[in-house]
């Protein structure tokens, strides 16, 4: 995904705005479940991921080719925790959700109904942290590295919390 990522953005760059679609769709889901986690609101980070693509479309100039995904979900992390700041210090009154477990990527993941049974059961023995990282890993298809981005946390962590993970979908598997 990175090379034709990588070839959308240079087509964007040089003026070329029929590529923004493709690259909003292969970009979409991993910005959003960057910003709902900090946000804990789905319509606020539905707008905070509208102001993403607009940063990330007037300061397209700048960028230089690394990591789209990475410079992107850089963008939507710091407007998201911005945000959340600026909420935190204007509407002292309003009721935030500090547990924000129930705001994991799980909720966010499109399934079948078929298979939705047997992944929720597998999911449910797992820490909310774990279920985030097996899901964005082998739901969305993300790097470990593209993780810990996200969640920022150590790539160490992340590989360690993964493989911990599978560990126990397996065993809970075998025992029934």
């Amino acid at each position: 995904m990175s090379n034709q990522l990588n070839r959308l953005v240079r087509q964007l760059q040089a003026g070329d705005p029929s590529v923004f679609d493709q690259i909003y769709h292969l970009t979409y889901r991993k910005v959003f479940f960057v910003i709902v986690p900090i946000l804990g609101d789905r319509s606020l980070a539905e707008d905070i991921m509208q102001d993403t693509y607009m940063r990330m479309l007037e300061t397209l100039h700048s960028y230089k080719e690394k990591n789209f995904l990475a410079y992107l979900i850089t963008i939507a992390k710091n407007l998201a925790i911005n945000e959340y700041h600026r909420r935190k210090r204007f509407e002292p009154t309003e009721m935030m959700d500090d547990d924000l477990t129930h705001y994991g990527y799980d909720q966010l993941i499109e399934t079948s109904l078929v298979r939705e049974e047997i992944i929720r059961e597998a999911l449910s023995i797992l820490e909310s942290t774990e279920r985030n990282i097996v899901l964005l890993h082998d739901v969305e298809m993300l790097t470990h590295r593209e993780i810990a981005l996200i969640m920022d946390k150590p790539l160490g962590t992340i590989t360690w919390m993964y493989a911990r993970a599978v560990q126990k979908i397996r065993k809970h598997i075998r025992e029934e």
